[in-house]
């Protein structure tokens, strides 16, 4: 067989398994090509065989976690205050299982399925290319830290569902002081800072929403602003979309001045300037700064589960 005709092969095979939906079949298919993967390796067979097996392997396992990443879109949602899952209705972690699939198989395949699919082949290339197109190489190469490692890349809009439940929270959002021409026609801030404006040294005020830049440099210096403008006058109220990073001194800090929280069940799927959509390696948060904290958690449930900071 000639190399154009193995690519198309390979090529083809990765199409049709991204056009898998039942976890019952996708589960079948990888446990096939990775009982192939280990087959091709203790046979020897070439290098080239052997990694265009891994690929196809590696693109079964990213596509069950996109099955399995969508199973939480697909139950109901649940107020924060339910305990007990509804009679009849099993849990995600009971569905996996009932397809022989272990939580945390599912969670590594998710943190594939959450790395968008242009980068996801860029690193299967370069892995290719050093001849180390493993899964465990694939795995550390996708879940490196995100704020330790952020690119700078401040690029990721919030989607529009974020938006409309912070407007039913504050009415409506007089500033959004890290933003862009773009997001803003989601936002709908009646005042926005870009990045040319440097909303650092402009004056915050009113009812604020903040998604602010992940760059590690700059994530703190907007929490600080934040937080002074909320403690000693100018921001009245304010709803922040960040990085779930509890271990850092900013999260830390955000949390001592807010009301409630609601830490989502999966992680946000952002938008960016091409339109597509992607979601931090990380889970994110969502902090609530202000005298409603029952109207955030009511507006926001339905997200994920979350608590009541303090007394307002």
């Amino acid at each position: 067989m000639n190399e154009l005709a193995t690519i198309s092969k390979l090529q083809s095979a990765k199409l049709a398994v991204q056009e898998v939906k039942e976890l019952d079949e996708i589960k079948r298919i990888v446990d096939q090509s990775e009982a192939l993967r280990n087959y091709a390796r203790a046979q020897r067979l070439s290098t080239e065989i052997q990694d265009d097996v891994a690929e196809y392997a590696l693109y079964a396992t990213r596509q069950m976690g996109v099955i399995s990443h969508e199973m939480e879109k697909e139950s109901p949602g649940r107020k924060v205050t339910e305990l007990l899952p509804e009679p009849g209705i099993k849990s995600k972690t009971e569905t996996l299982a009932a397809a022989g699939i272990d939580i945390r198989r599912a969670n590594e395949a998710e943190k594939l399925a959450a790395v968008p699919e242009e980068r996801f082949a860029e690193i299967i290339a370069e892995k290719r290319e050093s001849g180390e197109l493993t899964k465990t190489a694939v795995m550390e190469a996708v879940t490196k830290p995100h704020v330790a490692n952020n690119s700078g890349n401040d690029e990721w809009y919030t989607p529009q569902e974020y938006i409309d439940a912070a407007r039913s929270v504050m009415g409506d959002i007089d500033l959004d002081p890290a933003s862009s021409d773009v997001a803003n026609k989601v936002v709908g801030a009646k005042t926005y800072y870009t990045a040319e404006d440097d909303g650092l040294s402009k004056d915050w005020h009113g009812r604020v929403w903040m998604n602010p830049p992940y760059a590690a440099d700059l994530i703190p210096r907007f929490v600080d602003k934040l937080s002074m403008h909320y403690q000693h006058g100018g921001v009245d109220e304010a709803i922040v979309l960040v990085n779930n990073a509890t271990e850092t001194v900013w999260f830390n800090e955000l949390v001592s001045v807010a009301s409630a929280v609601i830490f989502p069940k999966s992680r946000v799927r952002f938008y960016m300037p091409d339109g597509k959509t992607g979601a931090p390696l990380q889970g994110q948060a969502v902090l609530y700064l202000g005298r409603n904290p029952g109207f955030f958690m009511m507006a926001f449930s339905s997200f994920g589960w979350g608590a009541y900071l303090r007394e307002v």
